[in-house]
C-alpha cells in the first residue's frame, strides 16, 4: 500500500512542517533549515512547503513566534507561582534564562538576523507581549514601594537588557565563573533595586 506523503498522520501538514524545522534547527542550526529539508524531514512532497509558507523567511518567523508564545507562557507560570512581588520579578528572569539556556540555537533563532526586521507580525506581537510582562511586573514592584516609582519602562527594558546580555556573553564563552551565571546576575540586580524586604 503506497503511503500518502501529502498529508502526514496525526496532524496537518503546517504543524509537521513546523516540528520538522524545530528538529532541523536543534540538530544542525540555522543552516539545516531549508524548505526543502523541512519538507523531506516531515515526510510531505517537495512542494508542500511552499503551499503554507511563501520562503524560509517566513516559515523561520512562524517559528520563532512559537517559541516567544512558549516562553511567555513559562515566564507567566513562574510568575504566578510567587505572591511576593520581587520575588515573582526574579522568577521570571529565571524561567527566562532556564528556556534560554535549555536550547541556544532556538534563542538565536528568536533574537537573530533571520527574525530582525521581518515583516511578519506574529514574531513583534509575540515579542512585545513577553517584555510586556516585565514592565507589569516592575510596575508591581513600584507599586509595592519596593522599586523607586516613575516610569516602570526603564527599569523593564534594564531587566531585559541584562537578562539577554548575560545570556548572550555565557553562551559565548565569555562568562565562565559564578558571577557570569545570568540568573545569579540578575538576582543581584533586583537586591539592587530592592528598596526593602517582603512585607508583612
Amino acid at each position: 500500500m503506497e503511503t500518502n506523503t501529502t498529508e502526514p498522520a496525526g496532524g496537518g501538514t503546517r504543524a509537521a512542517l513546523l516540528a520538522a524545522a524545530a528538529a532541523l534547527l536543534e540538530a544542525g542550526g540555522m543552516d539545516a533549515v531549508t524548505l526543502r529539508a523541512v519538507g523531506e524531514h516531515a515526510g510531505v512532497s517537495r512542494q508542500a512547503p511552499y503551499k503554507h509558507f511563501a520562503d524560509k523567511t517566513e516559515l523561520l518567523s512562524v517559528l520563532a513566534a512559537g517559541y516567544f508564545r512558549t516562553l511567555g507562557a513559562e515566564v507567566r507560570a513562574a510568575a504566578a507561582a510567587e505572591t511576593d512581588p520581587v520575588r515573582r520579578l526574579d522568577a521570571m528572569c529565571g524561567a527566562y534564562v532556564r528556556y534560554a539556556l535549555d536550547a541556544p540555537r532556538r534563542y538565536r533563532l528568536m533574537f537573530g538576523p533571520e527574525t530582525r526586521g521581518t515583516l511578519h507580525p506574529q514574531v513583534q506581537e509575540q515579542a512585545y507581549a513577553l517584555g510586556l510582562q516585565f514592565v507589569l511586573a516592575v510596575a508591581a514592584c513600584q507599586e509595592a514601594g519596593r522599586f523607586s516609582g516613575g516610569d516602570p519602562m526603564p527599569l523593564a527594558s534594564l531587566l531585559y537588557a541584562t537578562c539577554h546580555g548575560s545570556v548572550d556573553l555565557l553562551l559565548a564563552g565569555h562568562a565562565k565563573d559564578a558571577s557570569g551565571d545570568p540568573a545569579r546576575v540578575l538576582s543581584l540586580l533586583l537586591a539592587e533595586l530592592d528598596r526593602g524586604g517582603p512585607t508583612a
